[in-house]
């Protein structure tokens, strides 16, 4: 998902809001020291788009590893089918835990860069 990030208005003195926008409609709006602003949205949005493919990456990798380790140890079983089931129940698991990994990784890195730039996320009511 490719996100778009832009500083939309004042807030109170010395912040502006930065609303971090991805192509399904959903936003998140953060407030940020105003000398920040720019370099908080430009380095946000590099930071998404390198997590997504890093995710991507991991992911599919996984499940090769999961497949090729699997197909290692059931090499000797006679029936195909039960290596077809063993190696897609391999690749499934390790793509799960992958996913998970990366995920509390990107949240861990994102959180760096809002301590960084000393932004904090706006929640609005609907």
């Amino acid at each position: 998902m490719s996100l778009t990030t832009s500083i939309v208005r004042p807030l109170e003195s010395g912040f502006v809001q930065v609303n971090a926008s991805e192509k399904n409609g959903y936003t998140q709006y953060y407030k940020v020291p105003q000398k920040n602003a720019k370099r908080f949205a430009s380095e946000w949005q590099q930071k998404d788009k390198n997590l997504s493919l890093y995710s991507n990456i991991v992911f599919f990798s996984s499940i090769f590893a999961g497949v090729l380790g699997a197909t290692y140890f059931t090499k000797n079983m006679d029936s195909r089918f039960k290596q077809f089931l063993v190696q897609t129940a391999s690749a499934i698991t390790l793509a799960a835990l992958s996913s998970i990994g990366m995920s509390k990784y990107a949240e861990s890195e994102q959180q760096k860069l809002l301590n960084k730039y000393k932004a904090k996320e706006i929640f609005y009511r609907a």
